[in-house]
């Protein structure tokens, strides 16, 4: 199986689609399958598309939830937002769903006909395969000692939603990786390649790097879309 792997698309359509086309993906293949480490909303404009293109093509989408479908749902589920959901992009979103015939201020009517409650339902704590763990940030730890969970795959949706929110940086420069590698997003890529090479690369500037960072161990996903103007997607070969 090919696995077209991207994370943090944020509502960038069209820059996600160049990406994937760029590398390959055919939708009518049957051995393409596409998997989203999670945020697909809350930075670009075209919300409408990406919830057409998922519910178009579900069966070929493995969608991995990341700290903003939880951010959308909770906004969703309470009626009004908070600071955050202004300073995040979330209140923007709901915002750019509603069409003719739609109260503005009903937030769950919007959820509800714009199918965004569809494409949350589709979503997962993580996706494994033979050699590669999904998530959006991390896996659950222990954060009581800043140790590996062994039992992480056992872990509860408090822990879950928590480890969508961790520095994957720290995880990485902790070492506290499961057994297989594990692809990411949440966290900007050109901190790592600061962190990495900071004689060659910064974090931001023209010296930075939005690649996909690559090592023993991890994939780091998110190009940071807003700043650099680009998604990245991986292609991984494994079996289920």
């Amino acid at each position: 199986m090919k696995y077209f792997v991207s994370a943090d698309i944020h509502g960038f359509y069209d820059e996600w689609m160049k990406a994937l086309f760029e590398k390959g993906f055919d939708i009518e293949n049957p051995e393409h399958k596409i998997i989203i480490c999670g945020d697909l909303f809350d930075r670009g404009n075209k919300p409408k598309e990406i919830i057409d293109f998922v519910l178009k093509n579900k069966e070929k989408i493995i969608l991995v939830r990341g700290n903003h479908e939880d951010l959308m749902e909770e906004m969703v589920s309470r009626g009004f937002p908070f600071g955050m959901d202004y300073h995040n992009g979330t209140e923007r979103t709901i915002n750019q769903l509603v069409s003719e015939g739609m109260d503005r201020n009903d937030y769950k009517d919007i959820a509800k006909k714009s199918r965004l409650n569809k494409v949350l339902s589709l979503t997962t704590d993580y996706y494994e395969t033979e050699k590669y763990i999904f998530v959006h940030s991390w896996i659950p730890i222990n954060t009581g000692n800043y140790r590996y969970k062994e039992d992480w795959r056992k872990a509860t949706k408090k822990e879950w939603s928590e480890a969508r929110w961790v520095n994957p940086l720290e995880m990485y420069k902790a070492k506290l990786f499961p057994e297989k590698t594990i692809v990411f997003g949440h966290w900007h890529v050109s901190v790592f390649w600061a962190k990495e090479n900071p004689k060659k690369y910064s974090e931001w500037g023209a010296n930075a790097c939005f690649d996909p960072f690559i090592k023993e161990g991890i994939i780091a996903l998110d190009a940071c879309t807003a700043y650099s103007g680009k998604v990245n997607v991986v292609l991984l070969e494994d079996k289920i």
